[in-house]
């Protein structure tokens, strides 16, 4: 198996552990602070991706990115970056938790609601995290 080499000449040929796939999926960043940035998924692996977003955005060395419309939450450490793309690898995966069902209590006609606060009133619970 041969070692994943990074060197730093533009246009230079990196050898991976694993074969990426390219791709344009649209996705998330997403920091600490709750800010979300939009940004694309060029490439995938399974340890890494290959992600676009502008060169003037700071990242920090460790985030979350949700792969919009996938259900894919991940995260990654930031690898490398160069102008406009960054590389990252994938530490954990996870799906995006359902959102969840809310029932009418009024019109099932039952005045109990399953997991609510109260009758009609949605419960404020949170669900269970995705790691």
């Amino acid at each position: 198996m041969t070692a994943e080499l990074e060197q730093s000449t533009p246009g230079s040929i990196v050898e991976r552990r694993e074969e990426r796939s390219p791709t344009n999926w649209i996705a998330t960043i997403r920091l600490r602070d709750g800010t979300e940035i939009p940004c694309t998924v060029k490439d995938v692996s399974k340890s890494g991706a290959k992600i676009g977003v502008t060169a003037k955005q700071s990242l920090p060395p460790v985030f979350m990115l949700r792969i919009i419309g996938r259900d894919f939450l991940c995260l990654v450490r930031l690898a490398w970056r160069r102008g406009d793309y960054a590389g990252v690898r994938i530490e954990r995966v996870g799906k995006v938790p359902s959102a969840a069902k809310t029932t009418d209590a009024f019109s099932s006609g039952d005045e109990r609601s399953v997991e609510s606060g109260g009758i009609g009133v949605p419960s404020r619970k949170r669900g269970i995290s995705a790691f």
